[in-house]
């Protein structure tokens, strides 16, 4: 029998790790990995604009909690979501012309 151990946000590993990366990124002042803009890392967990350690392979998407983690805006992760980071270059749009030629 095969037993499966969850990890989850509360989880020892998962925390220590977490509240690392919020150190080490609060000294160096690491921006958002994603957005690139400045994280302010002294406001409340729950502003949109606070820190969180995003997860490079998702958990939702079979990553582990345990992973590699980078800093980012709590917004900027949520609407990451369960997307891979190759998913999520960010594309110009294409220049508008005044005329058809």
């Amino acid at each position: 029998e095969v037993t499966h151990m969850a990890t989850y946000r509360n989880d020892r590993a998962y925390t220590a790790k977490r509240d690392a990366l919020k150190r080490q990124s609060k000294k160096k002042n690491s921006p958002c990995h994603l957005c690139g803009k400045a994280i302010d890392y002294m406001l409340d967990y729950k502003h949109p604009m606070s820190f969180t350690a995003d997860h490079i392979e998702a958990v939702a998407a079979g990553g582990s909690m345990t992973g590699a983690l980078k800093p980012a805006h709590r917004a900027c992760n949520s609407r990451r979501g369960k997307k891979p980071l190759t998913e999520l270059t960010t594309r110009r749009p294409e220049p508008r012309t005044s005329r058809q030629w």
